[in-house]
């Protein structure tokens, strides 16, 4: 009897147990399901407020779109930039006729270029005038670094023809995409050195004047395309050069003083200050816009800032518009443009950590454009450090100006503080808008360079100062 009461209680148990317990499982169910419904009812109402996009806006629409060169192709140094990439021994004016052809074919049908191969013997390594002083290096080496620039002839005969053209524009007549080549700049770097070490060899044989007449002719040439480059990459190229001229040019004003004299009015024009509209970067800016642009019309196509994952795909699709995207692109592109022009001191105090300024997140950008929000705030670069190297080149020539200036007019180095604190403005170092500061234990005229310069190796550059030694 008592066993058959516990099994009866047992059973009652258990049958309790599945009822409730059957129905708490379907209340779970019924639960999960009203969430996902309420889940996919959000997504739906996220995916409808995102089918809608908005007009672009009119300015947006019309920055960094493709233009024709304004300078016909004969007389174009971008075409000339190209050619130095060509094989040795090859028509270098039809390689850049044809790299250029294959960058417009390619963007027409949306495809990545095709590589144009190019066979280029090793060149031996020589003097960087940016770094170290390529007139001490030279010093009873002339026959060993003769016998090394043979090996650069066809390469500086290509650089000459680039020089000694006075127009510039990079053919931009197509979209400029994130698969898009640039034209090889390392060939322009490796001959302008050569082209500094030969003149490097000149002063080393008694040619000053020969030597002064090569330097004049490449820094007319790095002010032409500093005015008239439209390319990031293009401004940073011929900061680079141009600053490698005057690196040349400090350590002849160093060290054959009593030989320039004579040529003083020469160096002093050589070395005018750079005009304000060449150290804009308002154009090199716009076509980043224009870049930029291309890829959020179709990040996945373009491969701009997503990988293309299963998820992410689905995610743009549906919670993205390019649009909107692009126009809010455009107000913080614009607060950079500002940012940039004014003046290096406060450019200096920004420093590298500039970025536009973001509005605060609210509920309704997780609803609008939320894949645009997120990828704006990720792939935001800051110009600064650019601006910036624009700067330190446009100092560095003051400093040669002034240096120029004293040699002219046969300053003693007891005279030389009087003199540079009456100095001209334009020969004021653009960080402190005061004249360059001068050191007579050490007989250096200096500007202290802003950050980017100072991370660099440069010569005449110490404790974050660059100087000339009078």
């Amino acid at each position: 009897m008592e066993n058959d009461l516990q099994t009866i209680i047992a059973l009652t148990l258990i049958g309790s147990f599945n009822v409730n317990g059957g129905c708490r499982v379907k209340n779970m169910l019924r639960l999960f399901a009203v969430l996902l419904m309420l889940v996919l009812l959000l997504a739906a109402v996220v995916a409808a407020v995102n089918a809608f996009d908005e007009p672009l806006d009119a300015n947006a629409a019309a920055m960094g779109e493709p233009r024709p060169s304004s300078v016909p192709e004969a007389h174009n140094g971008y075409l000339a930039l190209i050619a130095m990439g060509a094989d040795d021994g090859a028509d270098s004016a039809a390689y850049a006729q044809a790299w250029l052809a294959e960058a417009r074919a390619a963007a027409q049908e949306n495809r990545a270029e095709k590589q144009i191969e190019v066979k280029r013997a090793k060149r031996p390594d020589l003097c960087d005038a940016a770094h170290l002083s390529c007139l001490a290096v030279v010093q009873g080496q002339s026959s060993d670094i003769s016998a090394k620039l043979e090996a650069y002839k066809e390469d500086l005969e290509r650089y000459e023809k680039l020089i000694a053209l006075r127009a510039y524009d990079e053919v931009l007549d197509y979209p400029f995409r994130v698969a898009s080549e640039f034209p090889k700049y390392a060939p322009l770097v490796a001959a302008q050195r050569a082209y500094l070490v030969r003149a490097a060899l000149a002063v080393e044989a008694g040619r000053i004047e020969d030597a002064l007449t090569d330097v004049e002719r490449d820094i007319a040439f790095q002010r032409v395309m500093l005015g008239s480059t439209r390319t990031l990459i293009g401004k940073m190229m011929v900061i680079a050069n141009y600053t490698r001229d005057l690196a040349f040019v400090a350590d002849l004003l160093q060290t054959t003083t009593a030989d320039l004299k004579p040529f003083a009015p020469r160096l002093t024009e050589m070395l005018k200050p750079i005009a304000p509209a060449t150290l804009s970067m308002d154009a090199a800016l716009e076509s980043e816009f224009g870049f930029v642009k291309h890829g959020y019309r179709n990040p996945i196509a373009a491969g701009f800032g997503v990988e293309g994952s299963p998820l992410e795909t689905i995610a743009m699709r549906l919670f993205y518009k390019p649009n909107a995207t692009i126009n809010k692109f455009y107000g913080y592109h614009m607060q950079t443009v500002e940012m940039l022009r004014k003046p290096p001191v406060v450019l200096a105090r920004a420093g590298e950590k500039f970025i536009p300024t973001f509005e605060a997140w609210k509920f309704w950008d997780l609803i609008d454009n939320p894949m645009g929000k997120v990828m704006l705030r990720t792939e935001m670069p800051s110009y600064v450090l650019y601006a910036l190297r624009l700067h330190d080149l446009d100092a560095l020539n003051r400093l040669l100006g002034m240096g120029a200036e004293i040699i002219a007019a046969d300053v003693g180095a007891e005279g030389v503080a009087d003199f540079v604190a009456k100095s001209a403005a334009r020969f004021y170092d653009p960080y402190t808008g005061k004249p360059m500061a001068w050191d007579a234990g050490t007989n250096q005229l200096s500007f202290k360079a802003s950050d980017a310069l100072t991370k660099r190796k440069l010569f005449n550059r110490e404790n974050g100062r660059v100087f000339l030694r009078m």
